[in-house]
């Protein structure tokens, strides 16, 4: 499985849930000047589609997001796909099939830490995909795989890791591919520091009853 752990500084005094799609976003390394919920992601009409799965390994207390950008290449305009926790997974969605689509794994910690992951790849019609993620020792570790047949889930064709030291939309010509093994390692990015305010209780509204 892809790891990485990956964690970046917040600057939003907004809710937990604002700041969750906050992170999504990653448009700046210090924080959302002007955060604001991300809307929810719909399939595009009359465009051939793939499954998404999403799972989350995290403990009690802790909260995970999946979110799809309107722009794939450059990481913006996250909708937010599904939310979840240590007790419920999000349903599983339609997603868009045979364009480039950039995929964010988000954890928040109990302790208001937060971790990002990040892939783009081209989904292919009629094939079911799995994203998974949770905590990895100080940080989170993810993957995007094709889980068509799940007797032989594999990394997706052409899939490469967005999220790097520094820089959280990795430019598609220098991002490293994910496909060559199912594991790989990612980057310390110091701690995430969330300002005072944030409720982790916010995000409950997400996941929904």
């Amino acid at each position: 499985m892809t790891q990485a752990s990956t964690r970046w500084p917040i600057g939003s005094r907004r809710a937990v849930g604002t700041i969750v799609v906050c992170m999504g976003a990653a448009v700046l390394l210090l924080g959302c000047a002007t955060p604001a919920k991300a809307p929810p992601y719909v399939v595009p009409a009359g465009v051939p589609t793939a499954k998404l799965v999403m799972r989350g390994a995290v403990p009690s207390g802790d909260l995970f997001g999946v979110f799809v950008h309107d722009d794939a290449q450059n990481c913006k305009g996250p909708r937010l796909v599904g939310a979840g926790n240590n007790t419920r997974n999000p349903t599983t969605v339609a997603l868009a099939a045979g364009s480039l689509t950039t995929v964010d794994f988000v954890l928040l910690r109990s302790n208001k830490t937060t971790c990002l992951l990040r892939w783009s790849f081209t989904p292919v019609a009629g094939k079911s995909y799995l994203v998974n993620g949770g905590m990895f020792g100080a940080g989170c570790r993810g993957s995007v795989l094709d889980a068509s047949n799940p007797d032989a889930m594999k990394a997706p064709e052409g899939i490469v890791r967005r999220d790097a030291k520094g820089d959280a939309c990795v430019a598609l010509a220098q991002a490293r591919s994910t496909a060559g093994g199912a594991t790989q390692g990612g980057q310390d990015q110091g701690a995430a520091v969330l300002r005072p305010g944030a409720n982790a209780d916010d995000l409950q509204g997400l996941i929904g009853p």
